[in-house]
């Protein structure tokens, strides 16, 4: 879900590429520690560590808050995320002095919306990418989404020893992500992201993990791309709050999809 959403690209990631155009224009260790843990170890370890199963599938609903800034820009704003199981998404990010940027995914079309193009439906490579941000059990759902896993083995990340596992998804991009080998928590992440800019070489560092409610999220991320670094605070979330009417198309939207 996307409180635990640096394992899909948070922070409204492709609303601050496009924004900058405009701008610019605690669980247990594996019972043998001497070998590598298998992916599927790995990734039951966090679920674990977040706070398990049953309270990941407690919830249907999330509403996200969170403030970001672009220190090498001079730029901040904030994003609310609306997410809705099994697969409804929206994610709103408004830049002071830019204007808003909206993602959407209902289930079945995706849209968006900037100062800089316009409104238009999704289709290719972006509708898979918000299609796959959508889901939200996919902490769950990692042998869906991740078909390819690999163990790589034991490395750095910001100073922690961590388990790199190398996943390849449905649509072949490759990815790494990095458990903590101390807690098993998701502190790092290496990947990219297709937008109307191009596609972009992208690492989130995850850290300052807590309590929301009765799951486990970082409460900030670094995300790295292009040369500089936005950084994300979240400040609220609550739970089964979303009214399903948020994710229905606008009149705009409706008029540009096929009869």
């Amino acid at each position: 879900m996307s409180l635990l959403f640096q394992r899909r690209r948070p922070v409204s990631l492709a609303g601050c590429i496009l924004l900058l155009g405009a701008a610019l224009s605690a669980a247990p260790l594996f019972a043998d520690d001497h070998e590598l843990p298998s992916p599927e170890e790995i990734i039951a370890r966090y679920i674990d560590a977040i706070g398990g199963e049953a309270a990941v599938r407690s919830h249907t609903s999330s509403t996200i808050k969170a403030a970001f800034e672009m220190p090498a820009m001079g730029m901040s704003g904030e994003t609310t995320i609306y997410q809705m199981a099994p697969d409804k998404y929206l994610e709103s990010t408004d830049m002071a002095g830019l204007g808003e940027t909206l993602r959407v995914f209902n289930g079945e079309i995706g849209w968006a919306s900037d100062p800089m193009q316009g409104t238009r439906v999704l289709d290719g490579q972006m509708l898979r990418d918000i299609a796959r941000e959508a889901r939200f059990y996919a902490e769950l759902e990692y042998d869906k989404i991740y078909p390819e896993q690999t163990t790589v083995g034991e490395t750095d990340w910001n100073g922690q020893t961590t388990y790199q596992v190398d996943l390849v998804d449905e649509d072949g991009n490759e990815s790494s992500h990095y458990f903590a080998k101390e807690t098993g928590l998701l502190i790092g992440i290496e990947t990219t992201q297709t937008s109307e800019m191009g596609t972009a070489d992208i690492t989130i560092s995850s850290s300052d993990y807590k309590e929301f409610g009765d799951l486990m999220a970082p409460s900030r991320l670094v995300i790295s791309f292009m040369g500089m670094d936005v950084t994300q605070t979240i400040e609220s979330v609550a739970w089964d709050d979303v009214d399903p009417s948020v994710f229905e198309p606008s009149e705009a939207i409706k008029a540009l999809l096929p009869e």
